[in-house]
């Protein structure tokens, strides 16, 4: 039970703090746009990687300088990407707005977004697999027990994010509403991405 509670609050804190990931899930959640299956993959992309930090992979990638620079840069780059494209919609004409707002795509790009959302960020192999993977190794015996606490976590904070969103959707329609959003995801993000290039990955 003990090691359950550590990944639970560990894996909480630092989920909550992947901004790209949020950010999206709640941007489907107010278009009312597929949600929950884009909840369901970060649910399914955190418990891939905890599992995997905690079974010794963060331990290879620490001992390869080469794969974090790879993943940092790389990481850096579609972030900037990412955001620009925030920030370009928020100074659309009011009508393209609402337009954007209202288009529904179909569900795979939305799939390949969040996954590219979620594994070209370096902060998800930081967090869950790299860090996660570390503190597991306080629980030798309770390993899953450790592994299932995180994704315990993963799973509560995602659903409760597509619910919120979900529920809010209606009263969110206006075009100034989604210019202000795109514009503090687009800052949001950028931050995220500065922080990763002037921070160490080790």
């Amino acid at each position: 039970m003990l090691a359950f509670l550590s990944g639970a609050i560990t894996g909480g804190g630092l989920i909550v703090a992947v901004g790209a990931q949020n950010s999206f899930l709640l941007e489907q959640a107010l278009k009312r746009h597929y949600a929950f299956p884009i909840a369901l993959l970060f649910i399914l992309s955190d418990a891939i990687s905890i599992a995997l930090g905690a079974f010794g992979l963060g331990l290879i990638l620490q001992s390869h300088d080469w794969l974090l620079s790879a993943s940092r840069w790389g990481g850096v780059a579609f972030l900037v990407w990412f955001a620009l494209g925030k920030w370009r919609a928020s100074f659309q004409q009011e009508h393209l707005i609402l337009e954007q707002y209202s288009q529904r795509l179909a569900l795979w790009p939305l799939v390949l977004m969040g996954f590219a959302v979620t594994w070209l960020n370096p902060h998800f192999y930081l967090d869950t697999m790299i860090l996660m993977g570390s503190l597991s190794n306080q629980w030798q015996d309770a390993k899953w027990q450790f592994v299932l606490g995180g994704v315990c976590a993963s799973v509560l904070w995602f659903l409760s994010l597509a619910l919120v969103g979900k529920f809010c959707a209606r009263w969110l329609e206006k075009a100034a509403f989604w210019r202000w959003f795109n514009r503090i995801n687009a800052i949001l993000i950028w931050s995220i991405a500065l922080k990763i290039a002037t921070q160490p990955l080790s």
